[in-house]
Parts: structure tokens; C-alpha cells; sequence
């Protein structure tokens, strides 16, 4: 008999809530261990089946982890931000959907960066523009560097924010992009204009100028969308 506290309608979904709450209570703690499908049953009077379904929601949700032959345990919330950004980016229909998001979050991470770095905290910045215009000058250019360099600019922008969860979900959605950046990259004209735009936007960070770094971050970003969206025109 299943316990009144619990609706017949979408019981598996009611019994998942249940448990996130007492997560989010601290009644179990990150890493934890959390009781097997019969003894979480038979603590919130419901079925086996109805407990392994819920455990199944919270798992896709990135509330769980299980590992077989072990048992089912509270994720971390890193672990829950990245199967959050994963759903953003499935497939490459989805790109157009993702600058979106990335647009709205860069535009952010400029303001929150000028917003809560020190003077001197934009140096490795300057260093890694400084490196992609020495690489590109170069006779041999080496694009996997490049790429490695332009994954660096925006990460230690996010870093510089000092926001925890936008640099988890930043950190997800750009290597989610990682296949994608390392083509664009390789297309004629792209890297230097990005290291000309990524110029742009450190001038604008060090001029503490936050609207005009969001005109040039979200300039930049949909320079990028536009040369990758052009190369998959051409492939198709």
C-alpha cells in the first residue's frame, strides 16, 4: 500500500523530490553513500520499483551517481552543473541555441571580471594574446595551440569573476564547443580575427569600460558563430 503522502500520479517524480530535499537539507552530504532501493522503500512506504525509477530522475538530473556493484551516492554540484550544460549542447542543430546562452553568459563574465579583479589580475591575460599573436605571425602555425589559447582567454575571464557556478557552467559549455572551436580555428582569416577581437575586449577589461567589453564579447562571440555556422553551410 503506497503511503497517502505520496500521489498514485507521478509518484517516481514525488518520491524524487522527496529525496533532493533531504539532499539539499544535508541529510546526505555529497559522496554519500544513500540507502538501497529496499531500504529507501521501505523508509518512505513505497515500492522497490517507485524508488529505483526516482533514482533513475535524480541520476539523469546530476543529483546521483550510481556505480555498480557499489551503490548510489549524492553527486556533487559540479557534477549536477555539467549534466545541466549537457543538455544545452546534443548535437551540432544545437549550436545556434548554444551561442545564444554563451552570448548572455561571456557578456556577464566581462562585467563580473572587471567587477571583482584586482588591477594586476589581467596579466595572463595580456600573456595569452600576446603568445596567439607571436603563433600566428609565425610561418608554421600551430592551430592546436591556438585553440588551446582561445579556450584559455575565455576560462580565465570566467576565473576572474570569482563566480563559482558561472565558471562551472562555463567551463561545460565551451568544451562542449571544443570540436567545433578546433576546426573553426583552421578556417582562413578566423584565428587572427579572434585574437583581434579577444584584443578588443582585454583593452575594453583594463579600461574598466564594462559596456563597451560587453559590445566587443558579444561582437566576437557571434563573429565565431557565424564562421563556424558558414563552414557546416559548406560541408552539408
Amino acid at each position: 500500500m503506497q503511503n497517502s503522502k505520496f500521489n498514485r500520479k507521478g509518484i517516481s517524480e514525488q518520491v524524487a523530490d522527496t529525496i533532493k530535499a533531504k539532499i539539499h537539507a544535508g541529510e546526505y552530504e555529497v559522496g554519500e553513500r544513500i540507502p538501497g532501493e529496499r531500504d529507501m522503500g521501505i523508509e518512505l512506504s513505497v515500492s522497490r520499483n517507485t524508488v529505483r525509477e526516482a533514482y533513475k530522475i535524480l541520476e539523469a538530473y546530476g543529483y546521483l551517481t550510481v556505480k555498480h556493484g557499489t551503490g548510489v551516492f549524492v553527486a556533487s554540484p559540479e557534477h549536477q552543473i555539467q549534466k545541466m550544460t549537457e543538455a544545452f549542447f546534443v548535437s551540432s542543430s544545437h549550436i545556434k541555441d548554444f551561442f545564444s546562452v554563451r552570448k548572455i553568459l561571456e557578456e556577464w563574465t566581462v562585467k563580473w571580471a572587471i567587477d571583482n579583479a584586482e588591477n594586476d589580475e589581467f596579466n595572463e591575460l595580456e600573456q595569452v594574446v600576446a603568445e596567439a599573436q607571436e603563433i600566428v605571425s609565425s610561418a608554421d602555425i600551430d592551430y592546436n595551440r591556438l585553440a588551446e589559447l582561445d579556450h584559455k582567454f575565455h576560462m580565465t575571464l570566467a576565473n576572474k569573476s570569482h563566480n563559482v557556478v558561472l565558471i562551472n557552467i562555463m567551463n561545460y559549455l565551451i568544451d562542449l564547443l571544443s570540436e567545433s572551436r578546433n576546426k573553426s580555428i583552421q578556417i582562413p582569416g578566423r584565428a587572427i580575427q579572434s585574437i583581434k577581437e579577444h584584443a578588443k575586449i582585454l583593452q575594453a577589461i583594463k579600461q574598466k569600460d564594462a559596456k563597451l567589453a560587453q559590445v566587443y564579447m558579444t561582437e566576437h562571440i557571434e563573429s565565431v558563430e557565424h564562421s563556424i555556422s558558414e563552414t557546416s553551410i559548406k560541408e552539408a
